[in-house]
């Protein structure tokens, strides 16, 4: 079932409080991140980051999504082999995520229909990065057609000192 009034909108300063208590809601759900940032407002501008947005329903945050350097996401090399582009010709998808309540809905495909249309992305393939425990989140990019590319251990820790595994993905346009 699609989310009342759901509106995809670029994310403002305005915004990052509430999209730091949505992080809160999801962290506390399933772990993601695996480790609470000591600064999440830090956490969702990362230097490198190219433009973000956030799912809106009756004015609460239920997703979040953002661009960055294709340098950023895990696998640079293979995926920009892979697209016939230098890693500078990447976008990589980064910090999605959408609330425990709107899961299912949309939220995240809608998402990453934003992310395809959008000016940050300057003509760049999207590439993405995600733990690969066959979860929904890799379930859905297959089913939207995501080409996964590379896969293997992750180059970070989870907080317990294991390196998880990851899989990189190509967008399907």
């Amino acid at each position: 079932m699609p989310v009342p009034d759901l509106m995809i909108a670029p994310r403002y300063a305005a915004h990052l409080d509430r999209v730091v208590a949505a992080l809160r809601l999801v962290h506390e759900c399933d772990g993601y991140p695996m480790a609470w940032p000591d600064n999440p407002t830090a956490w969702l501008t990362p230097p490198g980051a190219l433009d973000a947005w956030v799912a809106l329903s009756d004015g609460e945050v239920v997703g979040h999504v953002m661009l960055v350097e294709g340098g950023k996401v895990e696998y640079a090399a293979e995926l920009a082999e892979a697209a016939g582009v230098p890693v500078t010709g990447l976008a990589g998808v980064s910090r999605l995520f959408v609330t425990p309540a709107a899961r299912g809905t949309g939220v995240a495909a809608a998402l990453l229909e934003r992310v395809e249309d959008t000016p940050a992305r300057r003509g760049r393939r999207l590439v993405l990065d995600v733990v690969d425990d066959g979860s929904s989140a890799v379930r859905l990019y297959e089913r939207l057609g995501w080409t996964r590319v590379a896969s293997g251990e992750a180059t970070w820790t989870t907080p317990t000192g294991v390196r998880p595994r990851t899989a990189a993905y190509l967008s399907p346009r």
